[in-house]
């Protein structure tokens, strides 16, 4: 057995370091069952639609002075929010698409570099090995599609209905594997390879604090092989198909259930949030394999903060808009339906044209007739940036298109209350990190050569903005 990796001695904290990991593992659920609490039928939603203090917030929220009884409160929320049916429904949704990863044919295709710590002697820095992927969620949401059109047939729209009703329970259930799914994942980094030699571990969630490694991810892709030929890959099973496609399904259910409280129609505003959600997943799962690139699967750990923001916050937050919709319907006028789809079609623009020249630059080289007429700049270590086309713009101009289309999708909540624009709020602050978190890591790759880009290249986000 090979020798364990020790901790780093100096570590480098991100997100507020330990403090900010408790954060993450106690606030971050509370705001999920927040936002679930202050918009709702019956309670109105923040600050409008009839939303009173002492509805909303959380239920029966005593004093601070009455500390000592939070412990039972907790355990008596808990327990009206767990719900048997909603637990196996989720339950079974996982699972359904983990043999759907196995049994749906897929391309096997090799990522990129991983930037992990630790390995064997025998076998030099295992770091630098390329890992292999299956490539098959698009085709698991078609298989899904079909299944869901078979229950409409059989069954009809009150059939998701379930998925309005019991949005509480599946909060719950969400969380249930979040929280196992991170244990598992933890102590599975403890424990040796298959083949008896060590784990690849993430640079950032092996400091030694407990906490911190749990929530940031000690390991860096934990996978198990399932035969001699093939492994799975737990973050990359999870980053895309229980989040993804659990937003749409959830999206649809909220849909049905406006469907049958108007009488057997569908407003223009839930429909276009519909269509733009369901587009906006679908090209990610088209684009699969660019995810190999992201820093969720080269650089970070799988841990909690991982695990929440798939398992939980994507289905259960990112329906905000339609969950909204459904319990506040609204018809849009011409020029508010005119703005919506002018926001989506400059955001898409945007982000599929930064992105695909991105793509194609990287793909087939500098000197390939795709990418001619396009400037790029040499550094030291051999990589080539590009300085003209999107990437002349901004640094990072693609958050822009992707922060313009997460705005498309709350203008049809109009404004009687800022909770259906959580999404681009947040989004806003997320990428924002991100770009820092990107901009430190090219500095420390490139060095000198990223001071001389980003002369070139001086915004980072917005063109003559930021």
């Amino acid at each position: 057995m090979a020798k364990r990796t020790p901790p780093n001695p100096n570590p480098h904290y991100e997100f507020l370091g330990p403090p900010g990991a408790f954060g993450m593992v106690t606030v971050l659920p509370l705001i999920t069952y927040a936002l679930y609490f202050n918009c709702r039928a019956g309670v109105g939603c923040i600050p409008g639609n009839g939303w009173t203090l002492d509805q909303g917030v959380w239920p029966q929220i005593p004093p601070l002075s009455s500390f000592s009884s939070y412990p039972q409160l907790l355990l008596d929320f808990f327990k009206s929010a767990w719900d048997p049916e909603a637990f196996l429904v989720y339950s079974a949704f996982v699972v359904y698409l983990f043999v759907c990863y196995f049994i749906i044919p897929g391309d096997i295709v090799e990522g990129t570099v991983v930037g992990g710590v630790g390995g064997s002697p025998l076998t030099k820095d295992r770091s630098q090995h390329r890992l292999k992927y299956k490539i098959n969620a698009l085709r698991t949401l078609m298989l899904t599609t079909l299944l869901i059109i078979a229950t409409l047939y059989v069954q009809g729209a009150t059939a998701f209905v379930f998925l309005y009703d019991h949005f509480l329970g599946l909060i719950t259930a969400s969380l249930i594997w979040t929280y196992g799914v991170s244990l598992f994942v933890y102590i599975w980094s403890f424990l040796p390879d298959q083949d008896g030699q060590e784990k690849i571990l993430s640079i950032g969630g092996n400091t030694g604090n407990k906490l911190y490694d749990f929530v940031l991810g000690r390991e860096l892709n934990p996978r198990f092989t399932t035969r001699p030929d093939s492994t799975f890959d737990i973050k990359y099973f999870i980053e895309l198909r229980p989040g993804l496609i659990g937003w749409i399904i959830m999206n649809f259910g909220m849909a049905c259930h406006q469907y049958i409280t108007l009488g057997g129609r569908v407003t223009n505003s839930m429909i276009l949030v519909l269509i733009f959600e369901t587009f906006y997943v679908v090209d990610s799962l088209w684009n699969e394999s660019a995810v190999l690139t992201t820093m969720d699967i080269t650089t970070d750990g799988f841990g909690f903060m991982l695990a929440n923001g798939l398992l939980t916050w994507v289905p259960m937050n990112y329906c905000i808009q339609a969950r909204y919709l459904a319990i506040f319907p609204i018809d849009m006028t011409l020029s508010h339906t005119l703005l919506v789809i002018g926001t989506q079609c400059i955001g898409y623009w945007i982000f599929r044209g930064a992105n695909g020249q991105k793509d194609k630059f990287r793909r087939y080289g500098a000197d390939a007739p795709q990418n001619k007429g396009l400037k790029y700049m040499e550094t030291a270590s051999g990589s080539k940036l590009l300085i003209s086309g999107w990437w002349g713009t901004a640094r990072h101009v693609n958050y822009f298109g992707d922060w313009l289309m997460a705005l498309a999708w709350s203008l049809p909540c109009g404004f009687e209350s800022p909770l259906p624009y959580f999404y681009p709020i947040y989004f806003a602050v997320l990428l924002l990190h991100r770009e820092r978190r990107d901009e430190e890591k090219c500095r420390n790759k490139y060095g000198k050569d990223w001071d001389k880009y980003c002369a070139q290249v001086r915004w980072r986000i917005i063109p003559y903005v930021y």
